[in-house]
């Protein structure tokens, strides 16, 4: 699927996304930004996992990644072919939904990936997955917004 024949928007989501994987992958972020926001650390407290996949060096984190950045090029270019008269609100909300979407999964998928290496049975992989869905969620509800900034900028018409 050709991503830039529905416009820039795509791989513009796609690059915010990445990016914001970026800079959760950096120790000097993570570090700076726990003691300033220590309660964005509680969900990690029961399980969850912290913030959006980091690009590390990890098989897991890179496949949540990969995930997600795709997950978000994919909804946005599909959002893109089905309204191509969209306006920029509907691209800003667009490319945040894509944001959401792709960090539920990833941290689903991470969730999994400590369920496994716990050990636990069906029921603590359906939790861990469960817990990282939510945290996917929260995460992407709160940095989504970046992307949608990024697709109403390259998307927005006022059709």
């Amino acid at each position: 699927m050709n991503l830039l024949r529905n416009g820039p928007a795509a791989p513009a989501v796609a690059a915010v996304a990445f990016l914001l994987c970026l800079a959760f992958g950096s120790a000097a972020f993570t570090t700076w930004l726990a003691p300033r926001a220590s309660w964005l650390l509680v969900p990690s407290a029961l399980g969850a996992p912290f913030g959006l996949p980091g690009v590390r060096l990890d098989p897991v984190d890179l496949a949540a990644v990969a995930l997600l950045v795709v997950l978000a090029a994919l909804w946005t270019a599909r959002a893109a072919r089905l309204r191509p008269e969209a306006g920029p609100v509907r691209s800003a909300l667009s490319g945040w939904a894509a944001v959401l979407v792709g960090a539920a999964a990833g941290n689903a998928l991470r969730g999994l990936a400590d369920a496994a290496a716990m050990g636990l049975g069906p029921v603590g992989w359906l939790g861990f997955a469960a817990g990282g869905l939510l945290s996917g969620l929260a995460w992407g509800a709160a940095l989504g917004w970046t992307a949608g900034v990024a697709a109403a900028a390259l998307r927005g018409r006022t059709g």
